[in-house]
């Protein structure tokens, strides 16, 4: 296993991010610091970095490269925040890091930072068009994509601290209204934001919308606490801005999941994603956990670029897992077997396609469980699945998947938990996962040895049997023994005795 550790030198923290990754081009966080620090603080006097701002941000890389040095990690990668490009003393600034720590630090360019985000997004979401904004403390992205390749790109030079220290005297929410009439002239200069496909999805990223995110789900009592991916409708944003308006600085600084050093920052910084919905945005935004860094990362180490996107998201994400928490070693043979399935019970079973999604998320995890214990591996499977850093798959998908996985035996199936999740789910989902839980565990039966004894399985539906033909290349013994114990399940959820050959 290798690793790499990320530097990132910004203007309100320092970060140190290790990455552990494989050689087939698999990668996740391993740990991470950060340090807070002002690194402009009194800038604005005389354009210079501060040799107290210097000295501090040197004994806190001093500190890291210790970490990075007794880790024995050799590759690294060091980027700063664009907006030390404008200290006067930057060169003299970089340079003395380098000197002291050893550490080369490059400024990323407007060209390298929407490369990075445009890459991140990328092996996150599994969408061909849309939009990207990342509003940060001194500018908001704009990226538009077709076909997964950047069409047009913008950065607008306002973000919540710099829009916010343009504010005189005022409540908050008068700070709010007027940073609203400033980024509404702003982005009415992108005439292409408003020529938009209809099937144009909605990305954000950044601070803002991961505080936006969870003060959305703690007022509608979202059942799941997930950052990734979550969907801010229209609805739910309005509420929390109009709460956030209403509220004077000391109240909005109690609020869960704001910095109570950030609050008013985030406030301005709802007030630009206020005018993303008035004036592009349509149904929903997407919130993203994955920015530059992550972008940064992915093209690292995987070598690919903004022309040749990785396609099957889910697929690759999936595999990452089970390549740092192999807990089931032949996920792909029990996803072959499990869709094999599928299709010859489609008769019976009567799904839809998009429930070949959640099939193959549960079919890859569906021994995830095993990484608290192998007794109740099942039924653990639940949190773990819920809990995983699964991408290309919605909120719902990996809710359902997550329930087929822990009610491989039917009777383990847990109503109770079902409710909490009800306004994400369905009576037809309900049918669906007693239907796949039943299909999987006949596909890791079928595959228990761990051979490929089984290649293929064919489906005959005589009255009120259902008799499975398994072409096998090797003694499938043991394999139809197993998927036989399947056939009470079998026969509560299809209402059919099962027999395999």
């Amino acid at each position: 296993m290798n690793k790499l550790a990320v530097f990132e030198l910004g203007v309100n923290d320092v970060r140190l991010t290790i990455f552990k990754h494989t050689s087939n081009g698999y990668f996740a966080i391993d740990s991470q610091i950060i340090e807070p620090i002002k690194l402009t603080q009194d800038m604005e006097r005389d354009g210079y970095i501060k040799p107290a701002r210097i000295q501090e941000t040197i004994t806190i890389l001093k500190n890291f490269r210790k970490i990075v040095d007794g880790a024995q990690i050799e590759n690294m990668i060091c980027y700063a925040s664009p907006i030390i490009a404008t200290a006067r003393n930057q060169i003299a600034f970089l340079d003395e890091i380098y000197k002291t720590v050893s550490l080369y630090f490059k400024i990323l360019s407007h060209e390298e930072q929407i490369s990075a985000l445009h890459s991140a997004i990328m092996y996150s979401f599994a969408m061909t068009r849309g939009v990207i904004m990342q509003i940060g403390d001194y500018s908001t992205e704009i990226i538009r994509f077709n076909r997964r390749v950047v069409v047009n790109s913008a950065s607008i030079p306002f973000g919540a601290v710099n829009l916010l220290d343009r504010m005189s005297e005022g409540t908050l929410a008068d700070h709010m209204d007027k940073a609203v009439e400033i980024m509404t002239r702003e982005f009415k200069k992108l005439d292409w934001l408003y020529n938009l496909d209809e099937e144009s999805e909605f990305i954000g990223v950044g601070e803002v919308f991961t505080s936006l995110g969870k003060l959305s789900r703690k007022s509608s009592r979202y059942p799941l606490d997930v950052a990734h991916n979550y969907e801010v409708t229209q609805d739910s944003f309005q509420s929390v801005y109009n709460l956030i308006r209403g509220l004077d600085l000391n109240k909005a600084k109690k609020l869960k999941g704001i910095s109570e050093k950030r609050a008013d920052v985030i406030a301005i910084g709802l007030a630009i994603v206020k005018v993303a919905f008035n004036e592009f945005i349509r149904g929903c935004v997407k919130v993203s956990t994955n920015g530059e860094m992550y972008g940064i990362v992915a093209k690292s180490l995987l070598g690919q670029t903004g022309e040749k996107p990785l396609l099957d998201i889910l697929g690759y994400s999936l595999s990452a897992i089970n390549e740092f928490y192999p807990t089931n070693v032949n996920a792909d043979s029990n996803y072959a077997l499990a869709v094999i399935l599928y299709k010859q019970l489609k008769v019976l079973h009567k799904l839809t396609r998009p429930y070949v999604k959640v099939l193959r998320i549960a079919a890859s995890l569906c021994m995830a469980g095993k990484r608290i214990s192998f007794e109740d591996y099942q039924k653990n499977n639940f949190p773990v699945i819920l809990h995983s850093s699964i991408y290309g798959a919605s909120h719902k998908d990996i809710i359902l998947a997550a329930f087929v996985a822990a009610s491989q035996n039917i009777d383990d199936f847990s109503l109770s938990d079902w409710v909490r999740y009800q306004d994400l789910v369905s009576d037809e989902d309900l049918d669906a996962v007693r239907k796949l839980a039943v299909i999987i565990k006949m596909a890791t039966m079928f595959n228990i040895t761990n051979s490929n004894s089984v290649k293929d399985i064919a489906c005959d539906v005589l009255g009120d049997t259902v008799i499975l033909k398994t072409e096998v290349e090797k003694d499938a013994t043991l394999e139809i023994s197993q998927a036989m114990s399947v056939a009470g399940d079998f026969k509560k959820v299809y209402g059919k005795n099962l027999q395999i050959l």
